[in-house]
């Protein structure tokens, strides 16, 4: 007599001894570990290990604290530095002197390297004269620079501001030209089928094409703004924190130089964290950006 045929519940496959086989693994979900762990959490620990190799080291008298101060004297004098920010003291106007630098320097590397890229990616003339001559200018030794605008703007802010522009547009204006230029050809033509404009196809399809490749410019045009600004305050003298960093550094007091260091690196940091919050909110369709998001 044969056997009668096994039943099966729909979407179940017979094995060869009888078992379904239709199953599938279940799905692994997890996330990894480091993924896992908060971000304050990496961040703590990560300062934890720095710190304790930099003791080591000079514990260790690989380099003597006269050279490399110890992480209680740079705390020491970076808890100095920042209660005479924010009480007030010579440290915040020369903060605040040094911050308006960054980002009057920062606005007119925004413009002027927006304006240039898109000279350069729209126009004949833009690539074959304007490029060279940027990327000529962009060579030259910028420290080199600094006291020909000390000579023809004097000694107040306004060099310090243009030394701020020249070293940051150069990103923008080449993230700028590459996102207009890095169109999709498809999509052009779908534009040009329907009829758009010149001015349209550039607005509502290269220029939104563009805007991520614009803001990865601006944001390291915002770390290159406070480093142009502290170079011209260091070699052109006047007020802000280059200042005060090249008079420390003059009485060998490099705890303090260190805590300015910090100082500058944390001002420099909330530049580029304006920029990533105003990218993610002018670039809403797409997930970019510094900041971690929720899945």
């Amino acid at each position: 007599m044969t056997q009668p045929a096994t039943a099966h519940r729909p979407g179940e496959a017979a094995g060869p001894a009888g078992a379904t086989a239709g199953k599938a693994p279940p799905a692994r979900t997890g996330r990894p570990l480091m993924e896992r762990v908060p971000t304050p959490v990496l961040l703590t620990t990560a300062l934890i290990v720095l710190v304790a190799v930099w003791q080591g080291v000079i514990s260790a008298g690989w380099v003597n604290e006269y050279i490399l101060p110890t992480p209680w004297s740079t705390a020491t004098a970076l808890w100095d530095v920042t209660t005479d920010l924010f009480t007030g003291g010579p440290v915040f106007d020369n903060f605040l002197i040094s911050a308006q630098e960054t980002l009057y320097g920062l606005l007119i590397a925004a413009v002027a390297g927006v304006v240039l890229g898109v000279l350069i990616a729209e126009t004949v003339i833009g690539r074959r004269v304007l490029q060279p001559l940027m990327i000529a200018l962009y060579a030259a030794p910028k420290v080199a620079l600094a006291p020909l605008f000390v000579a023809w703007f004097g000694f107040d802010m306004a060099p310090k501001v243009v030394m701020a522009a020249v070293i940051a547009f150069f990103p923008v204006m080449v993230d700028t030209a590459a996102g207009l230029a890095g169109i999709d050809e498809d999509e052009d033509k779908l534009f040009k089928s329907l009829r758009a404009s010149r001015w349209q196809r550039f607005v509502k399809f290269k220029l939104m094409n563009a805007l991520p490749f614009i803001f990865a410019g601006l944001k390291s045009a915002a770390v290159l703004a406070v480093i142009g600004a502290i170079v011209a305050e260091f070699l052109g003298g006047g007020e802000g924190l280059g200042v005060m960093v090249k008079t420390a550094s003059v009485g060998f007091a490099l705890d303090r130089v260190f805590a300015f260091v910090i100082l500058l690196s944390a001002m420099a940091f909330l530049v580029y964290l304006a920029v990533d919050v105003i990218e993610r909110k002018v670039v809403f369709w797409r997930q970019t950006g510094f900041l971690p998001t929720e899945s």
